[in-house]
């Protein structure tokens, strides 16, 4: 009889150090990491790896060589502009359509969205959500000013 109440008892106290991760969904256990500059509670160490180091490198940089797209399969991404500056087709290629330069802009840099994502009813992009708790559908670039024409 007192093998299960310590069996439960362990049972219980590595349930209560289990998280959920806010970015991806997946549970872990222990403290977990700061997810600057993503506006969440701890992540594990899969999500610091692949979303919060390469986002915290790109805005560390004062002039960045490339943006950032946030797509809507959850996913993270650096592209470089094929010349000095990002072209028109090259955003609208991005974000899959015509390009809309969203009116705040996160950490200095511009948000570029497609014009028509709610008429083409695309999915909302969580992570960009998760990043500046702004909703929005589709497709996301995050690019700094100069890279901008």
């Amino acid at each position: 009889m007192n093998s299960i109440i310590w069996y439960e008892e362990q049972r219980r106290k590595k349930k209560a150090n289990e998280h959920k991760c806010p970015l991806c969904g997946m549970t872990y256990s222990g403290h977990g990491n700061n997810p600057y500059p993503f506006q969440v509670e701890n992540c594990c160490n899969n999500c610091n790896a692949k979303f919060v180091i390469p986002m915290r490198m790109f805005l560390n940089n004062k002039t960045p060589k490339y943006a950032v797209v946030f797509d809507t399969n959850g996913n993270i991404r650096p592209v470089k502009p094929k010349g000095d500056k990002f072209s028109l087709e090259e955003l609208q290629s991005l974000v899959g359509g015509l390009i809309e330069v969203y009116p705040r802009r996160f950490n200095n840099k511009l948000v570029i969205c497609n014009e028509e994502g709610l008429i083409k009813r695309l999915r909302k992009n969580e992570i960009f959500k998760k990043y500046s708790l702004a909703t929005l559908v589709g497709d996301i670039v995050l690019c700094p000013k100069n890279l901008f024409e």
